[in-house]
C-alpha cells in the first residue's frame, strides 16, 4: 500500500493548529457533575455572559462594569443551582 501526504500551502503551514480547550458550556456541565471550573473557565463564562448582556442593550457604551458584575452574578447563581446549592 502506497501512503502519500498532502503538501501544505505556506498559509497552511505557517498557521498553528488551535488549542483545544473546554468552552463555557462544557465547564458548567463540569459543574453539574461536582467539578469546580477553573479560574480561566469561570472568567471566560463571565466574560461571555457580559458580552451578550451589552449585545442585548446594542453595546452603548458606559455600562460596561454593570455588565460584568450582572454576568458575574448570574453565573455564580447558575453554578451554585447546578450544584444543588440554594
Amino acid at each position: 500500500m502506497r501512503h502519500t501526504t498532502l503538501a501544505k500551502t505556506p498559509s497552511q503551514a505557517a498557521t498553528p493548529e488551535p488549542a483545544a480547550t473546554a468552552s463555557p458550556v462544557a465547564a458548567a456541565g463540569d459543574a453539574a457533575n461536582g467539578a469546580i471550573p477553573s479560574e480561566a473557565e469561570l472568567m471566560e463564562m463571565i466574560s461571555e455572559a457580559a458580552y451578550y448582556r451589552a449585545e442585548k442593550r446594542g453595546f452603548s457604551p458606559g455600562l460596561e462594569a454593570d455588565d460584568w458584575v450582572q454576568a458575574e452574578a448570574e453565573v455564580m447563581a447558575r453554578l451554585q443551582a447546578l450544584r444543588g446549592r440554594p
